[in-house]
């Protein structure tokens, strides 16, 4: 502490102290105004005034007043000198606290973590479940604003960029939003797009320096104002797509807009209104090369069409509203391990004329689990087990549908290699 901020703290206690002591040893006192003219009473009538007398008592209430005037205005000038005396106290206060900080830092293991290690942390520090975009105050951009050393890692990390929303109204933020693809320094991209107005022109040129970037898209298609000149097909390094559709009335805009998706892609997710599998003939080349489909499908027959478009398929999740097919020629899918069914659909027929495992044949599967199909067909799904011969290990059933105990023992009986048969409740 230097000599002047000795003296200006000493000048500063010497005030307070004057202050106080003057506090404590002052009291106003509020003077008897009272005269022998009842003022209060508005009937002078009744009384004798005495106007020379009067006169004098209102000239001794004028130098009273401008008296205790001049002692108000004095009075506010002190208090004025305190506040902006106190003023400069909260700001030495505020840079006391803020050295300490500032020093504290220094000695913290936080602030003496090595860059990778930081790194690591706020890999970690991503929100789950948000869509991360320059308007959301949260990692990665609340990173950048702790502290420089914080930016200077946050921006130097692009693994903390490569995932970034873009909403109806990013022309507003146009600049942040360049500036976020810039960061991801040519890493693999997931975008998530809203595309349900005219500004796809717009839009590409902000993406295009990045669009080979793209790697997972998420796109929601909405009815109206989409422009068709959008396809997916710009995006050539696609690997996930993943379309939202809001109504069944946007379908044929989405086909559209995926007649010719890039040969890159390996995933495909729609959801939304059920998808017709006469519309997907349109891209029937990219049907070959996916491995992992989650789709609604409302046909009888695209659980089987769909095996057969899709020779290379490893995972299949669809949700469907129907269980009764139509008896098909038997086929065999030779890759497929995972399959999921979900039917929101509870059949009332002959449960053995379901044809629901009937056609295929799945001699990969390891994985097989089904929501809602009730009444269960055992018989059917016992020979498909048996024709499978499939390497099953998982078989979970949806809470509504009834497995005995003594089915459970046919189907581990039929696959040694199935280790759990759960029933979810």
């Amino acid at each position: 502490m230097t000599a002047n901020s000795k003296a200006n703290f000493s000048s500063v206690s010497d005030i307070i102290g004057a202050l106080q002591n003057t506090l404590a040893h002052s009291q106003v006192i509020i003077p008897d105004l009272e005269t022998q003219y009842p003022v209060s009473n508005t009937n002078y009538s009744a009384f004798k005034l005495d106007y020379q007398n009067i006169s004098a008592i209102i000239t001794k209430r004028q130098q009273q007043l401008d008296a205790v005037s001049h002692e108000i205005s004095r009075f506010e000038t002190v208090i004025d000198g305190i506040y902006h005396i106190h003023q400069q106290l909260v700001a030495k206060k505020d840079k006391i606290t803020q050295s300490m900080n500032s020093h504290k830092r220094l000695v913290s293991a936080l602030w003496r973590l090595p860059a990778e290690i930081l790194s690591q942390i706020f890999v970690h520090c991503l929100p789950i479940g948000y869509r991360l975009s320059p308007a959301l105050e949260a990692g990665p951009t609340l990173l950048t604003k702790i502290c420089r050393r914080w930016r200077e890692v946050a921006v130097d990390m692009p693994s903390l960029w490569q995932e970034l929303y873009v909403g109806t109204d990013w022309q507003r933020a146009a600049f942040c939003y360049e500036t976020w693809l810039k960061r991801s320094r040519g890493r693999p991209l997931s975008l998530e797009l809203q595309c349900h107005k005219n500004d796809w022109t717009e839009l590409r040129s902000l993406l295009q320096p990045h669009i080979n970037q793209v790697s997972s898209l998420s796109l929601h298609f909405y009815t109206n104002g989409f422009q068709p000149e959008f396809m997916v097909s710009d995006f050539l390094a696609l690997e996930e797509l993943t379309v939202y559709l809001c109504s069944s009335n946007s379908e044929a805009r989405f086909v559209q807009s995926i007649s010719q998706p890039p040969c890159t892609l390996r995933s495909f997710t729609v959801i939304g209104p059920f998808f017709n599998m006469e519309y997907a003939s349109t891209f029937n080349p990219t049907w070959a090369r996916l491995t992992d489909i989650q789709i609604e499908l409302d046909e009888p027959n695209a659980f089987p069409q769909l095996l057969r478009l899709c020779p290379s398929l490893l995972s299949l999740t669809i949700l469907t509203s129907f269980i009764a097919t139509e008896a098909l020629a038997p086929f065999t899918h030779t890759r497929l391990q995972f399959l999921r069914i979900d039917s929101d659909n509870v059949y009332d027929g002959d449960t053995e004329h379901l044809h629901l495992f009937d056609t295929p044949s799945l001699p990969n599967l390891r994985v097989l689990e089904t929501r809602g199909i009730y009444p269960w067909p055992h018989e059917e799904f016992k020979a498909f087990l048996t024709r499978s011969k499939c390497p099953l290990e998982s078989l979970t059933f949806g809470f509504e549908e009834s497995i005995k105990d003594h089915q459970r023992a046919e189907y581990v009986a039929l696959i040694p290699s199935l280790k759990e048969v759960l029933v979810v409740r």
